[in-house]
C-alpha cells in the first residue's frame, strides 16, 4: 500500500531543498528503529514532507517522525476515520469554511484560511472541526509542498456560547500534535475580527501553548484597516471579501471541498499503514 503523491523526492532535491543524503540518512535511522508506533517502511515522500517542516534538521526530523506517528495512535477521536460521508465531518465543514489558498507567498507559503460560516453553537462541534482542519494539510502538501504555512482565522461569528462547546482534552492533543508532530513549519496565525472574550478563550489553552507558538499569534480587531492585513498576507492570498485577489471565500470553500472528495483514498490509506503495525 502506497500513499499518493503529485510530487516526487526527486524534485524536491532537484529544487535543492532537500538533499538525497538527508533523506538516506532517515531512512537508514528508520531501518534500524525499534519503536511501538512508526511502521515499517516509511515512504521517502513522508520523509521529504518531514525533513522540510523542520528545514533539514536531521535531528528534530527523527523527533517528529516518532512524535508524529505516537500522537496520531494517542488521538484517535482527531485522526482517524476521516471519511467525508460522517455525519459530524458534515456537520463541521458546513459550521467552518475553510481553503488551502491556491496561490502561495512569494517564499513559498501556503495560506490555511478559515472561517465561522454557521453561526449557531448548537451546531459547534470541536473535536471534528479539529479533525477537518488537519486533513486541509493533505490538502496542501499533496503536490509542491509548500516551505510554511500561515494560518488565518476569521473569528466573526463566535460567541460565548461557543466557549461551552470547548473540550479540553481534545485541545490538548490538538495543540501537541502541532507542535511536536507537525509535518509542515508554522510560521504565522493571524486571528481577524478578535472576540472580545478572547482573553478568556486564550486562558484555557495557553497553558499547553509553547512561547513559540505564543510568539506566531497575531491578534486583528474587527475595524482593522485591509491594506494593514496585507503587511502580513500577500494580498493575492486573500478571498476578495478581504481585499484580496482571489475568488470569494465561499467559492475557494467549494474547490478545497472537491479537492476533500479526490483525498478519501489517501486519508483511507494513511490509517491503514498507521495501524498495520497494531494488526501484525
Amino acid at each position: 500500500m502506497k500513499l499518493e503523491y503529485k510530487f516526487t523526492p526527486e524534485d524536491i532535491i532537484a529544487e535543492g531543498r532537500v538533499t538525497k543524503d538527508d533523506i538516506e540518512i532517515i531512512r537508514t535511522w528508520l531501518s534500524n528503529l525499534k519503536d511501538d508506533y512508526v511502521p515499517d517502511n516509511v515512504q521517502d515522500e513522508t520523509i521529504v514532507l518531514i525533513l522540510l517542516s523542520c528545514t533539514n534538521d536531521i535531528e528534530l526530523t527523527k523527533k517528529t517522525i516518532q512524535c508524529y506517528y505516537k500522537l496520531k495512535k494517542n488521538g484517535p477521536e482527531i485522526y482517524d476515520d476521516r471519511n467525508l460521508k460522517r455525519p459530524d465531518i458534515q456537520v463541521a465543514l458546513n459550521t467552518i469554511h475553510m481553503s488551502s489558498i491556491p496561490v502561495r507567498t512569494e517564499q513559498n507559503d501556503v495560506v490555511h484560511f478559515f472561517k465561522v460560516h454557521d453561526t449557531n453553537y448548537n451546531n459547534f462541534d470541536l473535536v471534528p472541526i479539529m479533525k477537518i482542519s488537519y486533513m486541509l494539510m493533505d490538502i496542501s502538501q499533496e503536490k509542491n509542498p509548500p516551505n510554511g504555512i500561515i494560518v488565518v482565522i476569521d473569528m466573526k461569528g463566535l460567541g460565548l456560547m461557543h466557549m461551552t462547546k470547548m473540550k479540553i482534552g481534545a485541545i490538548k492533543k490538538y495543540l501537541t500534535f502541532l507542535q511536536e508532530g507537525f509535518p509542515m513549519k508554522m510560521k504565522e496565525i493571524h486571528i481577524l475580527n478578535t472576540v472580545h472574550f478572547i482573553d478568556r478563550l486564550m486562558s484555557l489553552i495557553k497553558v499547553f501553548m509553547k512561547s513559540e507558538l505564543m510568539s506566531m499569534l497575531h491578534f486583528h480587531p474587527a475595524n482593522m484597516e485591509q491594506e494593514t492585513f496585507f503587511e502580513w498576507v500577500p494580498k493575492k492570498c486573500l478571498p476578495k471579501e478581504y481585499g484580496g485577489d482571489l475568488p470569494s471565500e465561499r467559492d475557494l470553500h467549494d474547490v478545497t471541498m472537491e479537492q476533500f472528495k479526490a483525498r478519501q483514498e489517501f486519508w483511507n490509506a494513511e490509517e491503514q499503514i498507521r495501524k498495520q503495525k497494531f494488526q501484525s
